[in-house]
């Protein structure tokens, strides 16, 4: 296969890292295979004459080097043996811990690293089988003596540099988001067409590896439909006491039954505004499944949307958490778990049933790889509801996925103050263009991530304070 080089927006987080004199070791999390391996190391050689890689998930040996004491000295003797022809040379020697959750001991080492100061270390660390490592075994943690970054699959923006395009041709969109201004019709057409290849093929780095290298959808769904195998692999995995791996069985199975129920309640057609629990086992009960869903949650693997009973700020202050709505992490993902038809229809704009629902889990996974938490209105008792909310520097925002024409009674009502509540903007978002409406503005798909962007943008810029004079008395 081809060798691709994607560009990551990961690789600016660690410039900043690097660029730190008192960096602390850094921890790259995130679901497995969303390229945190390749990105690390590719950083780490490009920026250091010598690279030194403890891959614990594969070279188990590597494990024993942490048995005894963990200051630094006693680990880089301890670690010679294993590499021959490395180079354990003070600030010229990066470490890379590699799945540093099969390990326990390499992350309490983390500390002595920190305090120590000669050897910067990254370490990475898929959440999935991560989480439990610690339920036999107790670890300290180095708080404060570590810095972690979560990584995801790639963003809409990300899949369009692997697309080829360059910077210029994203600027140009750019200008008609910023504007939020009609696009020419090819323009349109063209990014209505690259949505829907991201939705089927999603951003996980393997899968668009292998669409771009053949231009077959088919090889890239292998990838994804194998990655799902590695993933149910990983369910209920953790490290016992005695730093040996374990499967927890019974947590395996309830994981599988959650994650096979995610697709079939997000097409379900009527009665869309919660998961249910009663959906993954007849009789079903949040205090069974709370543990296994955060689990998956947690992992990188899925994402909870929850549901706030008063569009007010702070929204976190009136979320319900017992009601909620669960998309995965990547759209490929979500697709692969539906039958081949329904791509081969998707991608074909015939796809009936289940497109709303794809369309929203797309608008989901934008939503949160711009650093926005997920949250959505549901009123049961009027029926009314708006797909997400946002909190932004100029208020609340509503944001309605509305591919399939679908109606916005509740948006409407709050915008047209017919309501307790008030929102700054609605958007209405679309398949095709830009435009405007008597309470909203439509923007299409391939805009979201850019408006989003901007908006975390200007929430991060911060507030400037002069310094304060002591008043003559």
């Amino acid at each position: 296969m081809k060798d691709l080089m994607f560009k990551r927006k990961i690789e600016k987080k660690l410039e900043e890292w690097n660029s730190d004199p008192n960096k602390v070791p850094l921890i790259v999390e995130g679901l497995r295979q969303v390229g945190k391996s390749y990105t690390v190391n590719k950083f780490a050689h490009d920026h250091y004459p010598n690279v030194v890689t403890f891959d614990f998930r594969h070279n188990k040996s590597l494990r024993e080097i942490f048995d005894g004491d963990l200051d630094v000295d006693s680990i880089v003797r301890n670690s010679v043996p294993y590499f021959p022809d490395k180079s354990f040379i003070p600030h010229e020697t990066i470490l890379i811990f590699e799945e540093i959750g099969d390990c326990p001991l390499a992350r309490t080492s983390l500390k002595s690293f920190a305090l120590d100061g000669r050897f910067p270390v990254i370490a990475t660390g898929s959440l999935l089988g991560v989480l439990n490592y610690r339920r036999k075994q107790k670890v300290d943690i180095p708080t404060g003596y570590e810095k972690t970054i979560q990584m995801s699959s790639m963003d809409f923006e990300e899949f369009l540099w692997a697309n080829g395009l360059n910077e210029e041709q994203i600027g140009a969109l750019y200008e008609y988001v910023k504007n939020y201004s009609e696009m020419p019709s090819s323009l349109a057409s063209y990014y209505k067409e690259m949505i829907k290849r991201y939705v089927v093929i999603g951003g996980m780095p393997d899968s668009v590896k292998a669409f771009l290298t053949t231009n077959n959808y088919i090889k890239s769904r292998e990838c994804l439909e194998g990655l799902i195998k590695d993933y149910r692999a990983d369910f209920g995995r953790f490290i016992n006491e005695k730093n040996e791996e374990e499967v927890d069985y019974r947590l395996q199975a309830t994981l599988n039954k959650l994650f096979d129920s995610i697709p079939s309640q997000l097409a379900r057609e009527s009665d869309t505004s919660k998961f249910k629990y009663s959906e993954v086992k007849k009789g079903g009960r949040s205090i069974e499944f709370e543990e296994p869903f955060d689990w998956l949650e947690k992992a990188g693997l899925v994402y909870r949307c929850f549901n706030v009973n008063a569009i007010e700020k702070p929204l976190e202050a009136n979320t319900d958490k017992t009601y909620f709505k669960a998309f995965l992490s990547d759209i490929g993902l979500l697709m692969a778990m539906y039958p081949l038809s329904a791509s081969q229809e998707f991608l074909r704009d015939e796809l009936d049933s289940r497109k709303g629902a794809i369309f929203e889990n797309m608008a989901a996974t934008m939503i949160k790889k711009a650093g926005f938490p997920l949250y959505y209105f549901s009123n049961g008792t009027d029926h009314l509801e708006i797909d997400f909310l946002l909190e932004s520097e100029e208020g609340i925002i509503l944001l309605e996925e509305k591919s399939t024409n679908g109606k916005m009674a509740a948006s409407r009502a709050v915008m047209e103050g017919k309501t307790k509540y008030k929102a700054t903007k609605c958007l209405k978002i679309i398949r095709d263009n830009f435009g405007v409406g008597s309470f909203y503005t439509s923007v299409p798909h391939c805009s979201l991530p850019f408006i989003l962007g901007e908006m975390r943008k200007k929430l991060e810029e911060g507030v400037f304070l002069k310094p304060l004079e002591y008043p003559a008395l």
